[in-house]
């Protein structure tokens, strides 16, 4: 009992003992302020240092060092820690001093405890600097290539995802990461080999798979253009072709929507188009355009088909119309215009169909190019009373007071009563024509007012 006894006793004096050491090693090491044993400084061992000879002791070990950039064994550059202005700031120091845990000195009796410390970094201005001109130096190879997000493919009717592709562009950031490893490591060949910007996007993104879902109901929902009587369906293909995606939303490709509604335009828009006239006493003619017609706003009208696009709701859509002269039935003309024959001097007005006026007229003085435009023309306003203004043949200013006034072109020319012709048609006009205007007898010029509206066309040929 007393040999138990004893050894109790014992025992509990080596715990008090190893306590007290073990206190005493703490209670020593918070009072000196110095480093413990085996601790690791960007591969300087500082153990035993204040936080200024540690400082110190780092900044000469380092101040030499060469370091390499390495990508898979071939050297991509090189710099030293001098040049590079590489140094361990005191403040750091005594920073990571002031975090040390006086009471784990034992874990830093060996060198291999003393590992746990090799994460230390040092604190430097110009990393960043080095890791710029570094990764901006090796992409400028051609042989380097960019990451490749994963994507949608529209393919035989179907949408697949395409994987992403991985490229051989450095990361900033990670050659950053690898270069201030390295150096709080105290290596002096810096690996990159992994540092390499990598897809944002991927096969397995969520996202993407809900974009595919939304692209496959867009695609398969059917958009079709009313246009006059002819019907327009877009065909899937080229509405799949429209659709982008950066992996986080999907957009409309405006320009490739412009490119197709312009050839709409092209093929049933009419502003610049010649047509051809059954005339009142020619026969049929040809008329080149003129300022009477419509055709599709392309900007305004893709914008307006975008929003009912990324619904993926099928819809029958008549474009948005500018100018005039549209028709649903595709007449263009209509039944209700002016027809102005120059080699006859003669003009007749048709309302729905029936003629309502015949007249004779004067046009434009064929010299000094004042005749009068052919052309497909339109009557955009109308003014009673109206003064027209000018320039004579000898630079002289003219105003004339008329009772109508009709404009057609965008040149100044029109149709007006002109009191001051003393006759119309013949050949009157070879010497007394107008400045380009349709001069009309005052006698008719009010019934031609009465039966024109804006907008109706005015073909002179």
């Amino acid at each position: 009992m007393k040999t138990s006894r004893s050894i109790r006793i014992g025992l509990l004096a080596l715990i008090l003992l190893a306590g007290g050491v073990y206190a005493g090693k703490a209670m020593a090491y918070q009072h000196s302020k110095t480093f413990f044993k085996n601790t690791v400084i960007a591969g300087v061992n500082v153990g035993g240092q204040t936080a200024q000879a540690a400082t110190q002791s780092v900044n000469r070990a380092i101040a030499n060092r060469q370091y390499t950039i390495q990508e898979n064994g071939q050297s991509l550059a090189r710099f030293s820690a001098r040049k590079a202005g590489l140094k361990l700031d005191v403040t750091t120091t005594n920073q990571l001093l002031a975090n040390q845990n006086a009471w784990a000195w034992p874990a830093h009796l060996t060198a291999k405890a003393a590992g746990n410390d090799n994460q230390l970094t040092l604190d430097n201005h110009v990393t960043n600097r080095i890791t710029r001109q570094i990764v901006q130096t090796t992409n400028q190879s051609p042989n380097r290539t960019a990451a490749v997000n994963a994507t949608l493919v529209y393919h035989k009717g179907h949408y697949q995802i395409r994987p992403a592709k991985n490229g051989t562009r450095l990361d900033e950031t990670a050659v950053q990461n690898s270069i201030q490893r390295a150096v709080a490591n105290g290596q002096t060949t810096i690996n990159v080999d992994h540092d390499y910007v990598r897809p944002a996007v991927t096969s397995n993104s969520k996202t993407l798979k809900q974009l595919k879902q939304k692209a496959e109901k867009i695609t398969n929902a059917t958009y079709t253009y009313k246009i006059e009587q002819h019907r327009v369906t877009i065909p899937q293909q080229t509405v799949a072709s429209w659709l982008t995606t950066s992996g986080k939303k999907l957009t409309v490709n405006q320009a490739a929507v412009q490119t197709y509604l312009t050839s709409l335009n092209n093929k049933y828009a009419t502003n610049t188009k010649t047509r051809t006239f059954k005339s009142t006493t020619h026969g049929t003619v040809t008329v080149k355009a003129g300022l009477y017609g419509w055709h599709i706003p392309i900007i305004s009208e893709a914008q307006a088909l975008t929003p009912i696009l990324l619904k993926g709701q099928s819809t029958v859509r008549k474009p948005l119309i500018t100018g005039s002269g549209y028709h649903a039935d595709g007449t263009d003309i209509g039944n209700s215009y002016v027809e102005v024959s120059l080699a006859s001097q003669h003009m007749w007005v048709y309302k729905d169909g029936k003629q309502v006026v015949s007249t004779d007229v004067v046009t434009g003085l064929p010299k000094n190019d004042h005749s009068t435009p052919t052309g497909v023309w339109v009557v955009w306003s109308k003014q009673s009373p109206s003064i027209l203004k000018g320039k004579n043949d000898n630079g002289s200013n003219y105003s004339s007071k008329v009772q109508y006034w009709m404009p057609v072109d965008d040149t100044g020319v029109g149709i007006h009563d002109s009191s001051w012709q003393p006759k119309y048609g013949g050949d009157w006009y070879l010497t007394h024509g107008s400045h380009g205007c349709v001069n009309t007898p005052p006698s008719v010029m009010g019934k031609v007012y009465q039966n024109v509206a804006v907008g109706t066309p005015v073909i002179i040929f």
